[in-house]
C-alpha cells in the first residue's frame, strides 16, 4: 500500500503556510462539519470562524504514464459533493498544489461541468516539498503498475 506521509506533509504545509498567505490573519485546521443530509465529513481545512471550508489536493492531472488521472478526478468530484452539501452557508474552496489539476477543473467549470460556487485555487508547494511529493507519487505509481504487480516473486 502506498505511503501517504508526504501527501499529509504537503496538506499540512498548505494549512499552516499556504492558506494564511492567501487569507492573512485567518487560522485553519482540519474539522468535521455537518452535512445537509445529517452526516458529518472531515474537511482538510476550516477557518476558525467556520466561514471558509477547504478541500486540498496534491494530485496531478496526469498519471505517470501520461494518461488523464480519472480516478483522482472522481475523488475530487466526491470532495466537491461534500463541499456543496454542507449544512451551513460557507465559502467553498478547493486548493490544488499541482497547477495541472487546478487547470483541469477550471476548464471543467468554464464548460459547465463543475459547480461555479466552488472556488478553485492553486497554491504551489515549496520546491523541496514538491520534489518529495513527486518522488512519492513515482514510488506509488511503480507499486501499482501492471509490470510491478505481475512480476513473479524472486526465488533464491
Amino acid at each position: 500500500m502506498a505511503d501517504t506521509t508526504v501527501q499529509h506533509k504537503a496538506e499540512a504545509w498548505v494549512i499552516e503556510h499556504g492558506l494564511p498567505t492567501r487569507f492573512p490573519g485567518v487560522l485553519f485546521a482540519g474539522k468535521k462539519l455537518k452535512l445537509s443530509w445529517g452526516g458529518f465529513f472531515s474537511f482538510d481545512a476550516v477557518s476558525q470562524d467556520q466561514t471558509i471550508v477547504v478541500s486540498i489536493s496534491s494530485s496531478g492531472a496526469r498519471t505517470a504514464t501520461g494518461k488523464l488521472a480519472t480516478a483522482k478526478f472522481q475523488k475530487l468530484k466526491t470532495d466537491a459533493l461534500y463541499l456543496l452539501n454542507l449544512e451551513t452557508d460557507v465559502r467553498r474552496i478547493m486548493v490544488f498544489t499541482e497547477e495541472s489539476m487546478c487547470d483541469y477543473f477550471k476548464k471543467a467549470a468554464l464548460a459547465g461541468r463543475f459547480p461555479p460556487s466552488i472556488e478553485l485555487l492553486h497554491i504551489s508547494l515549496p520546491s523541496g516539498l514538491n520534489a518529495e511529493v513527486l518522488a512519492s507519487r513515482e514510488v506509488a505509481s511503480n507499486e501499482t503498475s501492471p509490470t510491478f504487480a505481475s512480476s513473479p516473486p524472486h526465488n533464491h
